[in-house]
């Protein structure tokens, strides 16, 4: 891709897509093939990767953005691949107090960390009884 048409413009990333995520504690890595009309838009999104989640929300995304300054020679569509990372780290949080932190490297590479989660309403799984640890056979 020239340089002139690498200024992608990000037109309202929710992060917050991220939390339904983390909720779930799912992450990995999504790679969307993107194909940009003479416009700047996006007219195809393919994600591939991780969980299904993920890929839909980052096909969701990238959707959304508009790509331009474009030369006034071109050849159309655009092919591109953008790389989104979605990670857990740190403590789990049993709150959404933590919003996820979004880094980007546009138009290649858009990361969003946070911290894993547990449920503190759920009572933690216990071993099941066996009939030796009841005394039972």
């Amino acid at each position: 891709m020239a340089k002139s048409t690498r200024a992608a413009r990000l037109t309202e990333y929710t992060a917050w897509k991220a939390l339904d995520a983390h909720s779930r504690n799912i992450q990995g890595t999504v790679y969307v093939h993107i194909q940009i009309g003479a416009d700047g838009r996006v007219l195809v999104a393919r994600g591939q990767g991780t969980h299904p989640y993920l890929v839909k929300a980052a096909e969701d995304n990238v959707r959304q953005w508009v790509f331009g300054p474009f030369p006034p020679r071109g050849e159309y569509p655009i092919y591109h691949t953008v790389t989104y990372v979605y990670k857990l780290e740190g403590k789990p949080a049993a709150v959404f107090f933590y919003p996820p932190v979004v880094r980007t490297a546009l138009p290649d590479r858009v990361e969003i960390q946070t911290r894993p989660f547990f449920d503190d309403l759920v009572a933690p799984t216990t071993k099941s009884a066996t009939p030796e640890s009841r005394g039972t056979k």
